[in-house]
């Protein structure tokens, strides 16, 4: 895990150099007009990079939201198709995170307090399941693919969970998706 950790560190230290490095060499090549000509000659293409990255992202533990806001602004035009998109793309990122659960225990991510803690997450989860995964898959603040791990390890059952993960994130979504879209309409 720690070897894991170093990896995506430097892959993340060598992007920010590498994107440093070239708006030095090329600032102009940066600049709106080149981005919405790069997006408009490359539309295919981003679009299997999007639903790609949708659908894999929570395997990096990278928020949704990113995702559905980028979609916003990639297809303004078209927010039913992000819905759908990013509905899918949270939905296999749930199953993976909790099916990954099986693999990662507690007891390997956590150690001390933590795992005390855990132990005491996971009671909780065994009483009000569905209602602790709806509401933490609506609220903002909290990642839902932290919640999708613990729905795992505690073996609730699969549809009962995707369940609640699909009805907090719909309403969630649907909201970031049509107050970006206005917002993106009052500005352009």
């Amino acid at each position: 895990m720690k070897q894991f950790k170093k990896y995506l560190r430097w892959t993340w230290i060598t992007l920010i150099l590498i994107t440093v490095t070239f708006f030095l060499i090329y600032p102009d090549s940066l600049t709106a007009e080149c981005l919405k000509t790069l997006l408009h000659d490359n539309s295919s293409l981003i679009l299997i990079v999007f639903i790609a990255l949708s659908c894999i992202r929570a395997l990096f533990f990278l928020p949704s939201t990113l995702f559905v806001l980028m979609g916003t602004v990639l297809y303004p035009v078209d927010p039913v198709f992000v819905l759908i998109v990013s509905m899918i793309g949270i939905l296999i990122g749930a199953t993976l995170v909790y099916k990954a659960a099986a693999i990662l225990t507690p007891e390997q991510l956590f150690k001390g307090k933590n795992l005390t803690r855990m132990e005491g997450v996971r009671r909780k989860m065994d009483k009000y399941g569905f209602s602790i995964v709806l509401l933490w898959s609506f609220f903002p603040a909290v990642p839902t693919d932290l919640i999708c791990y613990v729905a795992g390890t505690i073996k609730m059952t699969f549809w009962k969970f995707i369940f609640a993960v699909f009805l907090g994130e719909i309403i969630l979504v649907s909201i970031y998706i049509w107050t970006g879209k206005s917002i993106i309409e009052l500005l352009f």
